[in-house]
């Protein structure tokens, strides 16, 4: 079924770009994997009671690079390694002594979770580490994968 077929046939779904790709459509795709950058949304809760301003200045750091030791819950199934990762932004939201929202923009490939507890030391720095107290991450969602692909189509 093509693309226009199926924006035809529901109001509920709409299709765009589809098209078959060659293998090496995908081989460039991987190629550009690390230059990827994702957006989060993640609900933290942290054990010292925080204020607002307590936060803020997590708004204010831009590029922080971090190191990751391969988590301790993946190393079943990937290579110990230390990554090199960046965390392009980060904004907040205060919810209540306990709780803050983190909006994040990273360099494809970063652990989240690790990033906000630290994994016992494995992700330097991290938010526990950043703010002096320990952190652990509620809830995590995507909220976007910034790739320019596939390639779009003429219409």
């Amino acid at each position: 079924m093509t693309g226009c077929k199926i924006n035809n046939s529901s109001n509920k779904i709409q299709v765009r770009d589809l098209q078959l790709v060659t293998r090496e459509a995908i081989g460039h795709m991987k190629e550009g994997e690390e230059e990827k950058t994702k957006t989060y949304s993640a609900l933290i809760w942290t054990d010292k009671a925080i204020q607002k301003k307590d936060i803020e200045f997590l708004n204010d750091i831009k590029d922080l690079k971090i190191d990751q030791k391969t988590p301790l819950r993946v190393l079943h199934r990937r290579p110990l390694a230390v990554r090199a990762r960046v965390i392009h932004s980060m904004e907040t939201q205060y919810v209540d002594e306990h709780h803050f929202r983190l909006h994040l923009k990273t360099q494809a490939g970063t652990y989240i979770k690790e990033f906000v507890h630290g994994d016992f030391g494995r992700t330097k720095p991290n938010i526990g580490s950043l703010m002096n107290v320990t952190a652990d991450i509620l809830e995590l969602d995507v909220e976007s994968v910034d790739v320019d692909w596939p390639p779009a189509l003429d219409d």
